[in-house]
């Protein structure tokens, strides 16, 4: 399962995303900034692409899980840690992974019905 606190698992949500509506064109340019690394570049292009709506709903998910990960990571690089700064994002950080959860499994029983 990703884990969508860090960038490398963000990515490779955001890299799905492709098969989402983009057009061929945004695709091509989706696919070279996921083999660049360019995360920031990812989500300037998914922002203005025209996606579908449960993929547009997964793309928000992930802008929020950028945020808090971001600062999760910047909080575990601060002397002393900041336990309690730290312990206040577990819950949020929590209730995003189950939503991302909750919309790929959506997803897949979307995709199984025939």
């Amino acid at each position: 399962m990703l884990d969508i606190r860090y960038r490398i698992d963000r990515m490779k949500v955001l890299h799905a995303l492709r098969e989402s509506g983009p057009t061929e064109t945004q695709a091509q340019r989706l696919d070279e900034l996921y083999q660049a690394r360019d995360e920031d570049g990812m989500f300037a292009l998914l922002e203005v692409a025209t996606l579908t709506p449960p993929a547009r709903k997964t793309f928000e998910v992930i802008r929020q899980a950028r945020l808090v990960g971001e600062r999760l990571t910047e909080l575990g690089r601060t002397i002393p840690l900041p336990h309690e700064k730290i312990q206040e994002l577990y819950p949020q950080m929590r209730d995003i992974k189950l939503e991302y959860e909750r919309l790929t499994t959506e997803a897949d029983r979307a995709m199984t019905r025939v």
